[in-house]
């Protein structure tokens, strides 16, 4: 059951993470529009849905993460979690944002994804 939350923290920290990422964009040419001011700044953060629900994935993360440590140890659950992020908002990046991956880059998310199958398979 642990690992059921480690899934739905790492997801809901991945799309944290993306919500940002979008909410980043939006907050931009909110900035352009409401000037530069730190007040017009929190402002227009605060009044950005995708930072919103965001930042509530973020909180939302943490209490999952938090119940999935009581059962896995975290010399498995960390690298799980922060590894496996990355191949979600990877992946998330090239298909929607259109980013480039260098050939470098693609051997190190295939070092990844074998680190965390070796991980998982010698389990505990």
């Amino acid at each position: 059951m642990g690992y059921l939350f480690l899934v739905i923290a790492l997801i809901f920290n991945a799309t944290a993470n993306i919500l940002m990422k979008l909410g980043a964009r939006r907050l931009e040419s909110a900035e352009q529009i409401a000037g530069e001011s730190l007040v017009s700044k929190v402002m227009a953060m605060a009044l950005n849905p995708y930072l919103i629900v965001g930042v509530i994935l973020f909180a939302s993360n943490v209490l999952f993460y938090i119940i999935a440590l009581k059962k896995i140890k975290l010399s498995v659950a960390y690298p799980i979690m922060s590894s496996g992020g990355v191949l979600v908002i990877t992946a998330f990046s090239l298909i929607y944002l259109r980013e480039q991956l260098h050939s470098m880059q693609v051997v190190g998310i295939v070092f990844i994804a074998a680190g965390i199958a070796l991980l998982t398979y010698f389990l505990e």
